[in-house]
């Protein structure tokens, strides 16, 4: 179901999708000749009644803004012909839409619906009316004049009893009424004659009526999720059925008459109960993919060796424990899934289909890979994780052509030397194995894009990891580095990085080296033991996630607040009292996390929304306050430093001897006013990027050190 096209569009044409709109344009209602208009994905809340004066426009999108109503001006649009409302918030659709004598298309999904005007039938040159996620319960009868409907889209409403209206719609080609709360289809349904796309799925259909299966022009037949516990004989009347999907039912056979529908391509049986599959399951001359994953079938029929057509087979979570040697006629097989089964090797006869380019093998009791795996050439995508793999085959390195690999969740100590070899490798996932080293000859794996070593053993990385300069996402979570392995930030490339700590040596700190990742968008370190962050981590510009929690931080750098890309920082669990005041600045961070902290600026009860204008607001008006208990202090000091003690007192504030002359000799000045000059002096040099607080500390330091405040006062 698609709009028609710009190049429908005779003449003028205005887009202006995705704009930041808040209205529409003035100048667009000045333009008299316009026949298209596109203002999907802006933020317009009113259609104003100037849409009247656009009296040649056929074209109208206004998807995805804020609508909440059409104006009934609407209705002076005598040359519409597509209409597109959808993703708005619109209640109802006026009376005056009647008058659109010339539409064809109508798109109203994911609104707020509940009933459809009455005048509705008038559009008798409708072809296609999409409803879908609108909250209708029924129809007008007045739809039953639209004669030219071919496409009715009404997904996820609240249909429970199908209007009788829908079964005059007989030119009818595609119905949709799937997630809504049907119970049974009415006799009248065996009306809609020319249906060749009917979708019942999601709904709480206990059984098929016999009319619908005398709707012998359907090509497409979805009623998943449903209750059904058989399929009827008569289903071999459909006999242009191309595709048929019954998974997530209640299934416990199904009927051998379902093989006569000759032309099936298509067939989805999964999450029933069968044990079995037809017999004759064969005659299915032209099936091209098998959905058979979550029954309960202990073997495959031979019969399968007769579908030469055959392109896919999944078939996981069931009780399979070997594969019919026939299958290895189905030469033009491209994907097959067997996970979740209880196959104790990798069957023989896969090796013989040339053509495979997806083996998925996962959680199954498989040993080893046989050497004769490099016979598969083509395979470009092998998973085998959670197995009992000792080893990391040498085999598998021979499959030049392998783009993915997983060999997760085994027992694999090390990673052979061959590994070189697959220089199409782009994803390697080796997470949850036993692996002690990483050999130098996987960083020579030029394509590498992806790879998880987390759950190891691991110590350290190669140095040789830096030839990596096309990784983009490595995760060396709960392994047993002792520190950080600084090799990393030599992978310049590296977009997501994940060395989170639950299980296994906690890190103390990261090194300042970490901004030489300047690609970096996602980093996770959470679950460490982290005192602090690298104040080079504000040089980090494309980093736009962190998480940092359960860790032992107790103040972030200051330079945070110039990473402006950020847009999420998890901190949950760490020792913060306080947060950076300028963090108002990070006008793009949208969620800022600091449960379970000890916080003081700003309290927790400011920071439960975990959004950044309170906290900003909140820290923007602390650190004026600060501001002025540190100038009040200054002011105090310099009240109380005698004349004596001026020269000392500035050497304490680490003055240069040139700069504490010229006070000394300022004739002009009292001592009063050079002591406060000195204070902003220090505070200018050697604190310019301390908070008021941190200066305060500072100052009471060294009035201490200068024996002109007691210690213990």
């Amino acid at each position: 179901m698609t709009m028609l096209t710009e190049t429908d569009c005779v003449t003028t044409t205005t887009i202006l999708n995705n704009k930041g709109l808040n209205e529409i344009p003035s100048y667009i209602f000045e333009n008299k000749h316009l026949k298209c208009l596109r203002l999907d994905n802006n933020s317009i809340r009113t259609l104003p009644k100037e849409v009247a004066s656009l009296l040649n426009l056929e074209i109208l999108s206004i998807e995805g803004n804020g609508l909440t109503y059409l104006p009934p001006e609407i209705g002076h649009l005598s040359q519409l012909q597509a209409l597109n409302i959808s993703h708005n918030q619109i209640q109802r659709l006026p009376e005056e839409i009647a008058h659109l004598k010339t539409i064809k298309q109508l798109f109203a999904s994911h609104n707020n619906l509940t009933q459809l005007p009455t005048t509705i039938g008038d559009l008798t040159t409708m072809q296609i009316l999409s409803l879908s996620e609108n909250s209708l319960k029924t129809l007008p009868e007045s739809v039953a004049k639209l004669k030219n409907l071919h496409v009715l889209n009404l997904q996820s409403n609240q249909i429970s009893v199908l209007p009788k209206p829908m079964f005059k719609l007989l030119h009818l080609v595609k119905l949709c009424l799937s997630g809504n709360g049907i119970k049974s289809l009415p006799k009248e349904m065996v009306n809609l004659k020319n249906l060749r796309e009917l979708s019942l799925s999601n709904n709480q259909l206990t059984f098929l009526p016999m009319q619908l299966y005398n709707l012998i022009n359907l090509e497409e037949l979805a009623v998943d999720n449903n209750k059904l516990t058989e399929i009827s004989d008569m289903v071999e009347n459909l006999q242009q059925l191309k595709v048929l999907s019954v998974a997530n039912n209640l299934l416990t056979s199904l009927t051998e008459k379902v093989c006569n529908c000759f032309f099936i391509e298509y067939l989805f049986l999964s999450g029933n109960q069968l044990s079995s599959l037809p017999t004759r399951l064969h005659k299915l001359k032209n099936l091209r993919e098998l959905h058979i994953d979550r029954n309960a079938l202990g073997i495959l029929p031979e019969q399968l060796a007769h579908l030469k057509n055959l392109l896919v087979i999944s078939c996981t979570e069931n009780d399979l424990t070997n594969v019919p040697i026939e299958l290895k006629n189905c030469t033009q097989i491209t994907k097959l899934d067997f996970s979740g089964n209880k196959l104790s090797e990798i069957p023989q006869v896969l090796f013989s289909i040339a053509e495979l380019l997806f083996l998925i093998l996962n959680q199954n009791e498989i040993t080893e890979v046989p050497k004769s795996i490099v016979y598969i050439k083509k395979l470009k995508h092998l998973a085998l994780s959670k197995n009992k793999l000792k080893e990391f085959s040498v085999q598998i390195c021979s499959l030049r052509n392998l783009v993915f690999l997983d060999l997760s969740k085994n027992d694999i100590s090390q990673i052979p030397t061959e590994v070189c070899n697959m220089g199409s490798l782009c994803e390697l996932l080796l997470d949850s194995n036993s692996l002690t080293t990483i050999p130098p000859e996987l960083c020579t794996v030029k394509n590498l894009q992806k790879v998880d070593l987390s759950k190891n053993l691991l110590h350290t990385l190669p140095a040789a990891i830096c030839q990596l300069q096309g990784l983009k996402e490595l995760n060396l979570s709960n392994n047993h580095f002792k520190k950080f392995p600084i090799q990393i930030c030599s992978v310049g490339s590296l977009e997501i990085l994940k060395i989170s700590q639950e299980n296994g040596i906690k890190l103390t700190s990261l090194p300042q080296e970490l901004c030489n990742l300047v690609n970096l968008m996602e980093l996770d370190v959470s679950d460490n033991a982290l005192k602090y962050m690298p104040n080079s981590i504000g040089e980090m510009k494309n980093l736009f996630r962190i998480s940092a929690s359960n860790n032992q931080l107790t103040v972030l750098p200051q330079s945070i607040v110039f990473m402006t890309g950020l847009q999420e920082i998890n901190l949950k669990g760490n020792k913060l009292a306080c947060l950076p005041t300028d963090m108002h600045r990070l006008h793009n961070l949208k969620e800022i996390n600091v449960d379970s902290n000890p916080m003081l600026k700003p309290p927790l009860l400011v920071c439960e929304g975990k959004r950044l204008y309170p906290i900003g607001r909140y820290l923007q008006g602390s650190d004026l306050r600060d501001e002025k208990i540190m100038q009040k202090m200054f002011s105090i000091v310099s009240c109380n430093v005698p004349l004596d003690d001026f020269i000392f007192f500035c050497k304490k504030l680490q003055l240069k001897d040139e700069e504490i002359k010229v006070f000394s000799k300022n004739k002009s000045l009292q001592l009063q006013e050079k002591i406060l000059q000195a204070l902003n002096l220090w505070r200018t040099r050697r604190h310019a990027n301390s908070t008021p607080v941190a200066i305060i500390d500072q100052l009471i330091r060294v009035l201490i050190m200068s024996d002109l405040l007691d210690a213990d006062a």
